[in-house]
């Protein structure tokens, strides 16, 4: 059981620290910009949503924090897609696909637990 406290502490604790470094990344970016040593502002406006999918990625190495990584990286990847108008893809004509990501988290998240979940005897 103390592994599992300690897992968790440090899962915990590599997810603040990665959240603290972009958070520090970004004010270093934008504190340069402000002083025109260097124009990250155009760079930030057409990737920020990278800072999305970096906050993500722990997240899915951690059990209690899945499924919540899961759709922050599928958000990340659709701002991004979306800003940078990959495959003709605008907030005008792509918002279905975010319906259908969801829907289909749902029903892969049922599915799984579903699947996983011990059956009893007396199981209706």
């Amino acid at each position: 059981m103390n592994d599992t406290l300690s897992t968790n502490h440090s899962d915990e604790r590599t997810g603040y620290l990665v959240s603290g470094l972009v958070l520090v990344t970004m004010g270093v970016l934008f504190l340069l910009d402000e002083f025109h040593v260097a124009n990250f502002g155009s760079l930030i406006r057409r990737y920020w949503p990278l800072f999305i999918i970096i906050v993500a990625l722990p997240k899915l190495f951690r059990r209690d924090a899945f499924w919540s990584g899961l759709w922050m990286l599928t958000l990340g990847i659709w701002f991004q897609l979306v800003t940078l108008r990959m495959l003709g893809l605008t907030w005008r004509n792509s918002w279905p696909l975010i319906l259908i990501a969801l829907g289909g988290g749902i029903i892969l998240r049922t599915l799984i637990e579903s699947a996983n979940r011990p059956r009893g005897r007396h199981e209706i």
